[in-house]
């Protein structure tokens, strides 16, 4: 059950008792996209992409490697194409090891920021959704799930926030001049 779910069900025992009358999705409205945000695949392609960097960045180093030692051990006409290949193979991709791992690596610090986040909101949901003593008065019940529900609005609009904030400054540090879409669920 999701933190939202968990907290809405505290609200339809007490709405039965009639301490509080709400909207299920006007309250969930704010957690939309926290709830929709999966961390764990945002986290494995994160993983994804600072192993493919390292993969590019050390298959970039082994061309260097050649371009290095092809003069020292073979020369001529051979020996220079295979030198100016392994430079514009170089020149050629350098710039893309260097994008795709300034990306790895923003989207790893994304993950363990949104992590957080989350942690932080699961918590605070969390507390929100603890039951209320039974012999609470109907009024003292109002008051406090009316405390509660402002904590929940807040929790779920921050959170929600840091979200969409966080695939934004993604989706801008990408964009190129083919203009990146980042297409499929967040």
């Amino acid at each position: 059950m999701s933190p939202i779910e968990a907290f809405l069900a505290l609200l339809r025992s007490w709405r039965d008792r009639g301490a509080v009358v709400f909207d299920a999705d006007e309250v969930a409205a704010p957690h939309a996209a926290v709830t929709a945000f999966d961390l764990g695949a945002f986290g494995a392609t994160a993983e994804a992409l600072r192993t493919d960097s390292a993969l590019v960045g050390d298959t970039l180093r082994r061309v260097a490697g050649v371009r290095a030692e092809v003069p020292l051990s073979w020369t001529g006409t051979g020996a220079d194409a295979l030198v100016g290949a392994s430079t514009r193979i170089l020149d050629d991709l350098a710039p893309a090891a260097e994008a795709l791992a300034i990306h790895a690596r923003m989207m790893s610090a994304a993950h363990l920021i949104l992590g957080e986040v989350i942690d932080d909101y699961r918590s605070a949901m969390t507390e929100a959704a603890e039951p209320l003593a039974v012999t609470m008065s109907t009024g003292e019940a109002r008051t406090e799930l009316g405390a509660r529900l402002d904590l929940v609005h807040a929790a779920g609009t921050a959170a929600s926030r840091a979200v969409n904030d966080g695939i934004g400054v993604l989706h801008r540090g990408w964009r190129s001049p083919g203009e990146l879409v980042l297409a499929g669920e967040r």
